[in-house]
């Protein structure tokens, strides 16, 4: 993720890189910057504007924190670290602070998602009352020792490393909070990984739309899939747009009720449909934050406070057998 978002600000042009960091120097090779093995070593010699933090999701509170304490303005990956408490900390000290914090929420900015917002605020088919959603991957021969799979730096499965990006579209997309009605994690597969490999879930708006989510490191086929049903009409999301391809064509198809069966058969409406095949997500995610640090524009994706309310749900969801819920 790092030469990632390092590849997005080469693009966009406005950012002058003055430093990497990594623990191990030969992840850095090839890079003319400054290199630094300790990131507490690299903000205190660099000094610089703004700081990208990629890493595991056990340091992040720290790095973020201490930048924002610096006087830093700050782009995080997600997840806002491994619990509710991390991104609470980090809320906290962006609003003690008063600098900038900006969560890599990538899926906002993906073509068919940012489509499907202005569909939805246009009220073409009026208001969503249900979403459903399905966010699966194949976990490879080692993804039981992967570090996302190890509780002490991730602090989650499947449901923290990627599910958290639909119920993150999910809270975009109805522009409420929401509780959970019924949640499960379980290792159906990989029985001797210390996280979850499957997340299912019921959810409640406060609106009282109604959401289900399915995350899974088991659907063997990659998988992006998000119905929105809305009282005259319904938006389907296939695939996603990745660097590997795995998960297919992305694209937006949406539907008015026909009630009156003007194309002559109940259940058949006309389809509208638009299909993707740049993604240019990483660069959007980059300009805004570029936009908010030198141009002053207000911050609309991936505020602290939308990061405490989606690890809010996930630790909802994790802690629903044991009834620590609401």
């Amino acid at each position: 993720m790092g030469a990632t978002r390092y590849q997005a600000m080469k693009r966009h042009g406005g950012f002058q890189i003055v430093a990497l960091c990594d623990t191990r120097l030969d992840h850095m090779e090839g890079y003319r910057e400054a290199k630094y093995q300790e990131w507490k070593e690299c903000i205190d010699a660099c000094e610089p504007q703004a700081v990208v933090v990629c890493t595991f999701n056990m340091a992040i509170p720290d790095v973020v924190c201490y930048a924002l304490q610096r006087g830093m303005a700050v782009f995080s990956e997600k997840p806002p670290g491994r619990t509710l408490e991390d991104a609470v900390r980090m809320q906290k000290a962006q609003q003690e602070t008063g600098t900038i914090l900006k969560f890599g929420f990538n899926h906002r900015a993906h073509n068919s998602i940012i489509e499907a917002k202005a569909l939805i605020d246009s009220k073409l088919l009026g208001d969503v009352v249900c979403i459903r959603g399905v966010y699966g991957k194949a976990g490879n021969s080692e993804f039981q020792s992967e570090w996302r799979n190890n509780p002490e730096l991730s602090g989650g499965g499947i449901l923290l490393d990627q599910g958290i990006h639909m119920l993150d579209l999910m809270c975009y997309l109805t522009d409420s909070d929401m509780h959970v009605i019924n949640g499960e994690v379980s290792n159906l597969v990989w029985k001797e990984m210390k996280t979850e490999d499957s997340a299912f879930a019921m959810l409640e708006t406060d609106k009282g739309q109604q959401i289900s989510l399915h995350s899974s490191a088991i659907q063997w086929r990659h998988k992006f899939d998000m119905d929105i049903i809305c009282t005259n009409g319904y938006i389907a999301l296939n695939g996603l747009l990745t660097s590997t391809r795995s998960y297919g064509e992305e694209s937006i198809t949406y539907y008015r009720k026909d009630l009156g069966m003007k194309t002559g058969r109940l259940g058949k409406p006309k389809e509208y449909t638009m299909c993707f095949d740049e993604d240019f997500s990483w660069d959007i995610e980059m300009n805004e934050f570029y936009d908010v640090v030198m141009k002053g524009k207000e911050l609309i994706n991936g505020r602290p406070e939308e990061a405490v309310r989606v690890m809010k749900i996930i630790k909802e969801i994790y802690g629903y057998k044991q009834g620590d819920v609401r």
